[in-house]
């Protein structure tokens, strides 16, 4: 029992990669709500839970009657005893909450992951983003090491507010706000795979879209501060020194 996972299992990583293939970004194992989501859509408080059966009780109160009183049973219904009290703090934060489970996923992993799809984009196809647009110069910096790694863009027809739908790709920031790139992704490129670690300090805007999200992730970003230069660095017209 030791060695079960409890982060990257074979469902998780199954229903990952179907996400990603239909173009879905997300965050993993976010930690910054209570009870670590599995799925995370930050800007619209999507959070999706795949959860095993047998640790987090699917039709407990069969499964108790063949497990030794004690340790276990014990175990598991601190198990859903946690997961209520955590989705319910949630959904008090405004968080919309889905909960698969792991049985789901093996059986069917094509239908688990179009309802997985579907929840995140219900209700959100009739309503735009509530972030404006990036109408400034936006400044993105890698601080890693005593090192600064810039990347800047702006919107050059800047919109009242954000016209992609969560989980979209970049293609109406290149059509609708005429953007070249997004500076986040920029400083990415800058650091030439150093960033992991390291912190991200955006200035001139006030959230990251999901793909920049997806990218930190993969570079392994630690964190992003908003509107505030690091220590150190110096700003002209090359970037930084």
């Amino acid at each position: 029992m030791s060695r079960i996972r409890s982060k990257n299992t074979k469902p998780e990583k199954m229903v990952f990669s179907m996400l990603r293939k239909q173009k879905i970004y997300f965050q993993k194992y976010y930690s910054r709500v209570t009870g670590h989501p599995d799925i995370v859509l930050p800007r619209k408080k999507v959070a999706i839970f795949i959860d095993g059966d047998f640790w987090h009780g699917y039709r407990f109160s069969k499964t108790k009657q063949r497990l030794p009183k004690g340790y276990w049973v014990d175990k598991i219904e601190g198990n859903m005893a946690r997961d209520k009290k955590n989705r319910a703090k949630l959904r008090n934060a405004g968080w919309r909450i889905l909960r698969v489970w792991e049985h789901e996923i093996e059986s069917d992993l094509e239908g688990t992951t179009g309802k997985i799809i579907k929840f995140i984009k219900q209700g959100l196809a009739a309503k735009n983003f509530d972030k404006k647009c990036a109408g400034r110069d936006v400044l993105a910096i890698i601080a890693k090491d005593g090192k600064f790694y810039t990347g800047t863009n702006w919107c050059r027809n800047p919109q009242k507010k954000c016209p992609r739908l969560p989980g979209e790709d970049y293609s109406k920031c290149k059509s609708i706000c005429k953007q070249d790139g997004h500076a986040e992704t920029d400083a990415i490129k800058a650091a030439k795979g150093n960033a992991r670690g390291g912190i991200m300090y955006l200035i001139g805007h006030d959230h990251c879209c999901d793909p920049c999200l997806e990218a930190m992730e993969k570079a392994g970003v630690e964190i992003v501060i908003f509107n505030k230069y690091p220590n150190g660095f110096v700003k002209t017209e090359n970037g930084a020194k």
